[in-house]
């Protein structure tokens, strides 16, 4: 409750039963909570908030089969409307791009509606909120995330398919030589490790690139 009322609450995510489960937040807030929306669409949300005035939104990070709730969160800010990362992800790559949307939380699915109604209460109160120890390390984890460029996610995809090193520029449009795509790599492993984490050859590198999740971006 603050001092206008209720808070009021929006919620995002791409199944149904998840949001009819979060209908309890109204039941346990006793009136302090108000969940006036909720949507499978990010579409519609956006298009309804500027009615809706929601204080708080719930923004699950992985939307229509892949990770995209980032950018809702990030539209969100704009408007000046706080939300919190609601996710069943444990990877480190949404998480790391929610926060850096402007995420001011991060709660679990496998968390209980209680702790998620205390994390819209100290979200709408201006805090920031972590829901879980869990979700602390998932945000300790999602520091180690290099900065990687396209082209270099583009050389470790296609490597990770399979795709050897002599021939990964043939697959680019417009291609590009072995000696760009070497220098891609190169700069992949420099940064791995300059976040802690070593990677020692092609392979290595694309295999924890995609345990990050950023093939889902």
């Amino acid at each position: 409750m603050t001092e206008w009322g209720p808070i009021r609450v929006v919620a995002l995510d791409d199944h149904d039963f998840i949001l009819r489960s979060l209908a309890d937040l109204e039941t346990l807030a006793h009136g302090g909570v108000r969940l006036v929306g909720s949507f499978t669409s990010a579409e519609e949300l956006l298009a309804a908030v500027a009615e809706l005035k929601p204080a708080v939104a719930i923004v699950d990070l992985f939307l229509y089969g892949r990770i995209a709730g980032h950018e809702v969160i990030a539209e969100l800010a704009d408007r000046g409307i706080w939300s919190i990362a609601f996710t069943a992800e444990h990877r480190r790559v949404p998480v790391r791009l929610a926060m850096q949307a402007g995420a001011r939380g991060l709660v679990l699915k496998s968390d209980s509606v209680s702790v998620l109604l205390q994390a819209v209460r100290d979200v709408a109160g201006g805090g920031w909120s972590q829901s879980s120890m869990m979700a602390a390390i998932l945000l300790q984890e999602s520091e180690s995330v290099p900065n990687l460029s396209q082209q270099e996610l583009e050389c470790l995809r296609l490597a990770g398919e399979g795709v050897p090193v002599y021939a990964i520029g043939r697959q680019f449009d417009p291609p590009i030589t072995l000696s760009s795509v070497k220098t891609y790599l190169t700069r992949a492993y420099e940064k791995y490790a300059a976040v802690g984490r070593e990677v020692a050859n092609t392979t290595q590198a694309a295999v924890e690139t995609v345990s990050d999740g950023w093939f889902d971006v």
